[in-house]
């Protein structure tokens, strides 16, 4: 049975192959949908997925017309077929609500099986110009060397190297 995580509610669960998220969700309390008409089920079932080359459905001809790419999906069209991670987002009517059931967020200083943010050379609020151990190595990158053909010399450095020579002659005859 796949493995689904919902980050933002920080809720792990095991449900059966082939289940949409919606559905998923709507049974665990956890609101997909951003209705755009209260009550009727429009709006914007746009979540972000994580996860292995197999573990949702493919997308759709609708989901391609909406615009899911990427992580992108749609929580009302995409079927779970392996382990997930899976975001969602507010909906419209949340800030009148009471706040979305979630759980103690993870304390990486506590909890050593917490996940935890890996060393990026993005820019962030602690490090603007990326994590030190990501950045700036210290070393220079290798060169590749040219694949171009070398320049012939010019017409005048062609004769000077032609007197060059005839002075080097010269020279060794007056010392023999």
């Amino acid at each position: 049975m796949p493995k689904v995580t919902f980050i933002n509610e920080n809720r792990t669960v095991e449900c059966e192959k082939g289940r949409l998220i919606s559905d998923l969700a709507s049974e665990l309390g956890i609101a997909v949908c951003r209705e755009s008409l209260a009550g009727t089920g429009l709006g914007g079932y746009s979540v972000w997925v994580k996860g292995e080359p197999g573990a949702v459905s493919e997308l759709t001809f609708i989901e391609k017309l909406w615009g899911a790419k990427g992580m992108r999906r749609y929580a009302n069209r995409t079927r779970i077929l392996g382990d997930l991670t899976i975001w969602t987002q507010p909906g419209l009517g949340d800030r009148l609500r009471s706040p979305r059931p979630m759980s103690v967020p993870p304390r990486p200083s506590e909890d050593k099986d917490a996940p935890r943010l890996g060393v990026s050379a993005a820019g962030t609020a602690a490090f603007p110009f990326g994590h030190p151990a990501a950045v700036g190595k210290g070393t220079r990158p290798a060169v590749p060397k040219s694949t171009a053909k070398a320049k012939a010399p010019a017409k005048g450095a062609k004769a000077a190297a032609v007197e060059a020579e005839a002075d080097e002659a010269e020279s060794e005859e007056e010392a023999e």
